[in-house]
């Protein structure tokens, strides 16, 4: 069992305890005086929970790639079984506001066939608190905060490249939580369309980074203006590694049916990995080859959607991602993954080499492998009352792979549902969506 709350967090999670056994207590005296009524509504008024219980099984096939030869490398699970308890909590004592989400998670893996694990399973489970945080209001306008968030902004469904701090908008499976980061923030609302954000990304809370290097603090600020048709954001964020941004996104309501959106970022340098030919014994390495340049490189996204009245709504995204590998860094990229694939099985110091440059080819840093992606998306809602169906492609225009994920939520009543995903891979197992997984299904 791992406990991965700070103190502060085991604090709080003993506070919000502690109010719920005062609800209980006020609910268990409120038949017997007449005064305590009055108390425990208003305290009934401030305090809040929202309790979900959520399980699934996941059956999915680990792609036999360069990146991942024969599922030794990654060794990544046949069967998966999750069950996952998640309370919401949330005490309003204005002008102070509390909310807290811890998690109990228990989850089983399986291996099969020839994974180096020879049919083997494990049981884990795991406590933490995924957010949490702390409100205060100074004035009517102005708002001061610290806490444990997962961070979000922006229309688009593909990535969200505005955002300085989260490569993963959480749009593709909204069923798994995107782990938490620690924030400062304050919040000023000068006018009812202008809200200025000053915001300090204090630690990686359960967000580990997703590449080569360690958590650095960023800071940024954000200017949101929201008219009756259109909104717009700028942010400026700079990074303690001097990683420099400046984020925008924009939405414009053309018609009831049109609705067209955009967003991207400017970054200058890259702290991610990229290919470079040399003379080692696999014939290149990954390297920081932009760690100190001075280059712009843009990210862009494109989008719009359609609404055919009550027959759903159609999305269509493009995005062009400048960090990502040219044609050549390409062809240097996947030759050195298959030379390090080959390396690993020939054993000695060379397939020492071999596994580490394939944890760096796993691990680049950047959110995408290559410049050019579209998606369409098919989202409807509310089929016979008790049906959500979300369909979407996502193509990589550039190595020609391709991902089609489907999502079915059915709803029994007000309280249960059951949904499923599914998420098969196109395009070959030497290229960017097929490197890792076949397909799977939740």
């Amino acid at each position: 069992m791992r406990l991965r709350t700070s103190t502060l967090t085991y604090l709080l999670s003993a506070v919000f305890a502690l109010m719920a056994a005062l609800t209980w207590l006020g609910a268990a005296t409120a038949d017997t005086d007449t005064e305590p009524v009055k108390t425990e509504k208003t305290f009934a008024e401030r305090f809040t929970m929202e309790f979900r219980a959520l399980t699934y099984g996941i059956l999915q096939e680990p792609s036999n790639s360069m990146q991942n030869p024969g599922n030794n490398f990654l060794q990544v699970p046949r069967y998966l079984g999750d069950l996952e308890l998640r309370p919401d909590l949330r005490f309003d004592l204005d002008p102070l506001e509390l909310m807290a989400k811890p998690r109990m998670r228990l989850e089983y893996s399986a291996w099969t066939g020839a994974d180096i694990r020879e049919h083997g399973s494990k049981w884990d489970d795991d406590w933490y608190v995924n957010e949490w945080l702390a409100r205060v209001r100074v004035r009517e306008n102005l708002f001061a905060s610290y806490g444990r968030e997962n961070l979000q902004w922006g229309p688009s469904f593909l990535f969200s490249p505005s955002n300085p701090f989260f490569q993963d908008n959480g749009r593709r499976n909204p069923y798994v939580e995107v782990p938490g980061m620690d924030f400062g923030r304050v919040v000023w609302i000068p006018a009812s369309s202008w809200t200025l954000s000053s915001i300090a990304n204090t630690e990686e809370g359960r967000n580990k980074p997703n590449g080569p290097n360690p958590f650095k603090r960023t800071y940024a600020l954000k200017i949101d203006y929201t008219g009756r048709e259109n909104y717009v954001s700028a942010i400026l964020s700079h990074g303690e590694d001097s990683t420099n941004s400046f984020g925008f996104f924009g939405g414009w309501t053309i018609s009831d049916a049109i609705l067209l959106y955009g967003e991207g970022a400017i970054t200058q340098g890259s702290e991610a990995l990229y290919p470079k030919k040399d003379s080692s014994p696999l014939g290149a390495r990954m390297i920081k080859l932009h760690e100190n340049s001075s280059k712009l490189e843009p990210v862009l996204l494109a989008g719009g959607s359609y609404t055919f009245g009550t027959n759903g709504t159609l999305t269509l995204e493009y995005s062009y991602y400048g960090p990502g590998y040219s044609d050549a860094e390409a062809d240097t990229y996947f030759s050195l993954r298959r030379k390090a694939a080959g390396a690993i099985r020939s054993g000695g110091l060379v397939s020492a080499l071999g596994q580490m440059t394939l944890g760096q080819t796993a691990s680049t840093g950047l959110r995408f492998l290559r410049k050019n992606y579209a998606m369409v998306q098919y989202t409807q809602t509310n089929i016979k009352n008790s049906i959500d169906l979300t369909l979407r492609w996502t193509q990589n225009l550039d190595d020609r792979s391709g991902q089609f994920t489907g999502l079915i939520t059915y709803y029994l009543g007000k309280h249960l549902e059951l949904f499923s995903v599914g998420t098969v891979m196109a395009g070959g197992k030497d290229a960017e969506f097929g490197s890792i997984l076949d397909y799977q299904w939740i």
